[in-house]
Parts: structure tokens; C-alpha cells; sequence
């Protein structure tokens, strides 16, 4: 054998050694994340999360609305249902009214992992510059205000002490009563406090857990509210224009396994995307019925002096869930680093989680009632994309083991090469060597 056929046995046996170390680490990679638990995959073989969206249909509401409502819905106030049109919580130059719509507990409410998206739109009358007072977005574990019999004085200390001290036939929360435990978005649009009173419409973001000691105070515009504010540097500015007479659609994202809150909002004016308001990744757990384990779903609107037409027209929940899975499983780091996955898939948004947090965060959520205001990370408004040059060292951070590969080969793919350059340069050598030692003249 020549040592030409050499060199070009020695090229192929490096590139089939290198093709197949390729191949060991691709399918191991598969290997370890088909298992269901191992969420570290290589960036090479980048796979689809095992949390997958499921719509909670008993928790949505849409046309044709009366058969949703007849059956996992509670009205109160002055709600005004047509049942192919929309549901009207208040209307303009109806003074001093409200109405709400809150989830009954009938059907599946006991919801983790979600994101609810509310449809609606707020109307007036185009000669007033001034409206009022707002609606509210609630997620709550409490909901029996709407069914008692709160007449008597008897009846109302009767149900606060069931209910921990909620003020059943309280209305200054846009509709709801003001120390109503759990979250709520305030969509205010009058300003009771400050110079220019058209300065709005502007949100605010409201944790309640405490509801025999904490409310929202709508005369200060929820300056003065003893409730946790998550919003803690000022209002969250709403685009005016955007939002009048406009179909609005505002999301709420909630991850309780790995504890993640997203509010968003999409004006129909501005385009088919989603405007970040608020988001946090501390430690807040959104309380549940105590009883049922449940969390119920309204949304409410109030008027006062001023009025204006407010109409829920679509709420849309989903849930996340792990395929095939039992819901116990939810309670495991090996499905929060399959949540944090699926978040970043779907919506965007990178966590990490390590396992000493996820067990703190588990601790928080066995004792859900205590009263913590921890510090938390401000809402961004919209959200800014990070920079090409940021970008572009994350991704060589990310495909980093698909580089060394790509390195590796070429420069395998080098030293094949110049192993043949030299041994070509050997051989001709030889040749040569071998032409003049025959010693025959040329002809």
C-alpha cells in the first residue's frame, strides 16, 4: 500500500470519528431530554417544552354569554347581558351604579399555572372630557359577597366573620369591595387627587391578603391603600387615545410554580402585539379559597358623578399543564425547569430558578396568609428589547457546544489536509527520485 492510500485512509477514518462523536453526543442529548425530566438539553437539539396550553372553558366567557353565565358565572350590580352583543357593567349617565361578573366555582376554577385574557371596551359620550370612575380586574379566592343576604346588620357581621372580614356590600373597589382579598388590576379613569384631573386613564396592581386589616382607598386614587401596591413607583400611564371607544384586551400571566406575574395590554388602534405594564418574579402567591382551593375570576366596573359605558366582551382562560402528567407532579423542581422553559418558548421570558430558591419559594406558598411587602422588581413600561451586541454574545453563550463542535471539524478538516498536501509531496518526491535512478537517457 502506498503511502498516498495511507494519507487518504487516515482522512476518511478521521472524518468518520469525528461523524460519529457528533452522532454519540446528538443522541445522548435526546436521550436525556425525552425522559420527561431532564430539562438541560443541549441548544443543539433545542426541544419543545412539555408544558403545553389547555383552555379552561368552565373559566372563559364569550357569545353567545348566557349560557356560560346561567351556569359558572355570578352577575351583581347593574349588569346588563345581551347575549350576542356584550355585557354592559355600567353605562354612560347611569350615576352611582356598578356591575360585576365573577366566576361560581361550578366547573374547574382551581387554576396554577394560567393566563387570562379580558376583552373590553369603554365608552363615553365624545362632548365630555371628564369619566368616571373605572373597572377592575380581579383574581380571588372569595366570592360569596354576591349571594349573601347582606341586608341585615346580623347577616353582614355574620359573613365577615366567614369571610375573614370582607365588607360584602362595600363598592369602592370599581365595583367590588375594597378589601377583597387576592389580586386586582384598577383601571382608573378619574383622578380624584392632583392638578389636572384629565390625566388619566393610568392602572394600578394590588395584592390583598389581609382583608380584616387591608383595602384599596379610591378617594386617593389607591395612594392610601394599605393593600400591597406591586407597582411601587407610580401609576402604570395608559395611552388615552388607544383606549377610548377601542376594543382593549389586557392579559394576566401567572406561573405559580416558579412564580412569575406578567400583565399585559393590546390596543386594537395600535396593532395586533402586546405592550408590557407589569412584571414581577418575586415571591407572591395569589391566594385561594381556603375551602375549595379555588381562585375565581370577575371583573367589575363602577360609576359615580361622572359616568361612563363599560362592556366586557370576552374573557379567555388557559392553563398550563405537563402532557400526560398528573397535576402532582406540578409541585416538583423537574416540572418548574419545564414551566421556565415553556415560558421562554412561548412568551419570551428567561428564568432560572435554582433549586434552593424553588425550595424557599415552597416554604412561601405553605404558609400563603403571612404578611410579607417584599421588595419588588419594577414594572417595565413597554419592555425594551435588549441591544444587537447583547444579543449576539447571548446566542454565541447559548449555541457555545454547537461552536466547539463546528471548530472541532474544521480543524480535524485542516490536519486531514495538510496530511495530504504533504504526503502528495512525499510521494512526488519519491516519483522523482524513483525516474532519475533508472538511468536510461530520455528518448
Amino acid at each position: 500500500m502506498t503511502r498516498g492510500a495511507r494519507a487518504e485512509k487516515l482522512a476518511i477514518s478521521l472524518l468518520v470519528l469525528s461523524l460519529f462523536l457528533i452522532f454519540q453526543l446528538l443522541t445522548r442529548s435526546y436521550v436525556n431530554s425525552s425522559d420527561g425530566y431532564d430539562t438541560d438539553a443541549s441548544p443543539f437539539t433545542r426541544r419543545r417544552s412539555h408544558v403545553t396550553r389547555v383552555c379552561n372553558h368552565d373559566a372563559s366567557l364569550s357569545i353567545p354569554y348566557l349560557d356560560k353565565i346561567n351556569q359558572f358565572w355570578h352577575v351583581g350590580g347593574a349588569t346588563q347581558i345581551r347575549n350576542t352583543q356584550s355585557i354592559k357593567l355600567t353605562q354612560d349617565r347611569d350615576q352611582h351604579k356598578h356591575g360585576l361578573v365573577l366566576s361560581n366555582g361550578i366547573g374547574d376554577n382551581t387554576i396554577n399555572d394560567f393566563e387570562i385574557v379580558y376583552k373590553f371596551r369603554i365608552t363615553h359620550d365624545a362632548t365630555t372630557q371628564l369619566v368616571g370612575d373605572g373597572m377592575c380586574f380581579a383574581i380571588t379566592p372569595e366570592n360569596g359577597f354576591i349571594t349573601q343576604d347582606l341586608k341585615s346588620s346580623y347577616a353582614k357581621r355574620q359573613y365577615m366573620i366567614n369571610s375573614h372580614g370582607v365588607i360584602g356590600d362595600d363598592t369602592d373597589l370599581m365595583g367590588f369591595p375594597k378589601n377583597l382579598p387576592g389580586l386586582f388590576i384598577v383601571l382608573d379613569t378619574y383622578r380624584n387627587q392632583g392638578q389636572d384631573r384629565r390625566d388619566v386613564p393610568f392602572m394600578d396592581v394590588f395584592l390583598n391578603v389581609a382583608p380584616e386589616s387591608d383595602w384599596y382607598d379610591i378617594n386617593s386614587d389607591g395612594e392610601l391603600s394599605t393593600s400591597l401596591r406591586l407597582n411601587t413607583k407610580g401609576h402604570i400611564k395608559l395611552k388615552k387615545k388607544a383606549l377610548w371607544n377601542e376594543v382593549t384586551n389586557l392579559r394576566v400571566i401567572y406561573l405559580e410554580s416558579i412564580s412569575f406575574l406578567k400583565i399585559d395590554i393590546q390596543y386594537a388602534k395600535e396593532g395586533n402585539y402586546w405592550i408590557e405594564l407589569f412584571q414581577t418574579t418575586e415571591n407572591l402567591y395569589l391566594p385561594k379559597n381556603i375551602h375549595t382551593g379555588q381562585r375565581y375570576i370577575g371583573c367589575s366596573a363602577l360609576n359615580g358623578q361622572l359616568t361612563e359605558t363599560v362592556e366586557l366582551l370576552d374573557v379567555t382562560t388557559s392553563e398550563f399543564h405537563w402532557n400526560d402528567k398528573d397535576e402532582s407532579i406540578e409541585d416538583t423542581y423537574d416540572y418548574a425547569k419545564e414551566a421556565e422553559l415553556f415560558l421562554e418558548q412561548e412568551f419570551g421570558e428567561v428564568l432560572d430558578r435554582e433549586p434552593d430558591e424553588f425550595t424557599k419559594w415552597k416554604m412561601i406558598k405553605a404558609q400563603p396568609n403571612v404578611r410579607a411587602k417584599p421588595q419588588l422588581t419594577e414594572q417595565r413600561t413597554p419592555s425594551q428589547p435588549p441591544s444587537k451586541l447583547f444579543r449576539a454574545v447571548l446566542a454565541l453563550l447559548h449555541y457555545s457546544e454547537v461552536l466547539l463542535l463546528i471548530i472541532g471539524v474544521y480543524i480535524i478538516s485542516v490536519c486531514i489536509r495538510v496530511f495530504q498536501k504533504r504526503f502528495k509531496k512525499i510521494r512526488f518526491r519519491r516519483q522523482r527520485a524513483g525516474s532519475h535512478s533508472v538511468g536510461l537517457l530520455p528518448m
